[in-house]
């Protein structure tokens, strides 16, 4: 394979993965595996041609992928340093890839020794920084993403290596470090890694592989939650990042309960840390997801409280939609804000809440658009005022009910005041909708995520309201041992 790889291996690389498969399938591989294995391990540690490397790397590579032991096999202090000489020294060339692959893979596996993980230094991380930022316009995505996975696996072995050693000896205090060498780097080059952050949304957006989400999720908990990170991303991409995680908790499958666990953990520091504190993103998405995570074992408290936000939001969508212009074009824009408000007033995604919010429209009446008519005799909009003094009606109606509910509303719905008490009798009256089922751990880390959130917005009179609600002295039972505040993410498997 080495010796005639020019004249039958094409550029793909194709050709050589048919090679290296149709080697694991022979007899000799399969009698003789790990003897095999491990002299092609020492011949890629002992070679120094590059078309002799290229051979055995993928030899290596493919076979670490059909039996992820073998990737424990090849790793050795020399092997470990050999590659990162490679990745750092021959910048450009098809061996870069390769090596980066394979540390990746070797590092993901399994956890290292404090000596192998001493050559992960800042120096090497600061390089690989520079090369994502260098690489940002490359037609070419794998070398970029390739760097971006290796800081992320290093990231994790410093979390298993702090978290498994409170205490050094002197013996290895020479390979010892206080806290994240990561996140000390990037709190040096604030500024100067935004590709690091951008790609990093960006993979998690199309990322399937659940190993890699939980990698991704890890370094996101870690920055929202070190003080000198906290502005790390630029708001643009926290917004596409609350999108991001919006959808995945709405689309995750049950079975993937440790990754939805490990999404509510960063959504809190997200909202409670970042720039997103004073003005929240989506704030009405957030409400009703959260609402509907917490299943209806959800404290009585916290449920009133979201009842109350989401007919605020409901208001504030109308305001909106009143003192917006309303243009001739906007009788055929389905974006138009009357339009929008009343076609979809809720924008919920949740069957559950959805069938709720329908409820409430079927009592309303007619549609507020009704008294526009089209006309072509005039450049004003016929029926615009007739419009707008119906929605302003409509609006003062619905405020009269939030002050004062009556036994005469219309809508049959008690909403919710501002203080409520224990004993009112009449919230059993309340049509409540079918709440999924929520684990012990979920519900507990969604209660958290509200509480944390709602009284950031009374602290910093965030929210699109302007109203923020206090959840302090409401206990969910649960104890937590953790000093910090932070709760753990589990290690990706």
């Amino acid at each position: 394979m080495v010796h005639n790889q020019d004249e039958f291996m094409d550029e793909s690389g194709q050709d050589l993965v048919y090679c290296c498969y149709n080697l694991f399938d022979s007899d000799v591989f399969h009698r003789n595996t790990e003897v095999v294995t491990r002299s092609i391990i020492d011949r890629a540690i002992e070679s120094s041609d590059d078309e002799d490397m290229w051979i055995t790397y993928h030899v290596l590579l493919h076979a670490g992928k059909e039996s992820p032991k073998i990737f424990r096999w090849m790793f050795r202090n020399e092997f470990f340093s050999k590659l990162k000489d490679q990745i750092q020294h021959q910048e450009g060339t098809r061996m870069q890839l390769i090596a980066m692959a394979l540390m990746y893979e070797m590092c993901r596996i399994q956890t290292l020794k404090a000596s192998d993980l001493a050559l992960a230094d800042e120096t090497f991380l600061n390089y690989l920084l520079d090369l994502i930022e260098h690489t940002r316009t490359d037609d070419a995505e794998q070398l970029n993403y390739g760097a971006i996975k290796l800081l992320l696996v290093f990231n994790e072995q410093y979390m298993l290596h702090t978290s498994s050693r409170p205490h050094h000896s002197q013996r290895d205090m020479k390979f010892a470090y206080s806290g994240n060498p990561l996140l000390t780097v990037l709190a040096d080059r604030l500024g100067r890694s935004a590709t690091f952050g951008e790609n990093l949304i960006f993979m998690l957006n199309r990322a399937e592989e659940t190993a890699l989400q939980m990698l991704i999720l890890k370094i996101l908990y870690l920055l929202f939650t070190s003080p000198s990170l906290y502005e790390f991303f630029y708001t643009n991409d926290l917004h596409v990042l609350v999108d991001v995680v919006i959808r995945e908790l709405w689309d995750l499958p049950e079975e993937e309960e440790s990754l939805r666990h490990a999404y509510l953990r960063v959504l809190g520091p997200l909202l409670t840390n970042t720039q997103l504190k004073k003005a929240t993103y989506k704030r009405a998405e957030i409400v009703r997801l959260l609402r509907e995570l917490g299943g209806g074992d959800l404290d009585s408290t916290l449920r009133k409280q979201l009842q109350e936000q989401q007919l605020r939001e409901q208001l504030l969508e109308q305001q909106r939609a009143l003192g917006a212009k309303f243009t001739y074009r906007d009788r055929e824009s389905s974006s138009s804000p009357f339009v929008r408000w009343a076609s979809d007033r809720s924008g919920c995604s949740s069957p559950t809440l959805s069938a709720e919010v329908e409820e409430k429209k079927r009592g309303v009446g007619r549609s507020k658009l009704s008294t526009v008519e089209s006309s072509s005799d005039s450049l004003k909009v016929p029926g615009q005022e007739e419009a707008a003094e119906s929605l302003r009606q409509h609006i003062e109606h619905q405020q009269e009910l939030v002050s004062s509910p009556t036994d005469e509303n219309p809508l049959q719905i008690e909403v919710p005041t501002m203080e409520f008490k224990q004993d009112r009798q009449s919230d059993n009256n309340i049509p409540q909708p079918s709440q999924r089922a929520a684990s012990p751990t979920t519900q507990r880390l969604v209660e958290r995520v509200l509480r944390e959130w709602l009284d950031n917005e009374m602290k910093n009179g965030a929210g699109t309201t302007g109203h923020g609600l206090s959840v302090r002295g409401v206990t969910d039972g649960h104890s937590t041992e953790a000093t910090d505040g932070r709760i753990a993410i589990p290690v990706a498997q």
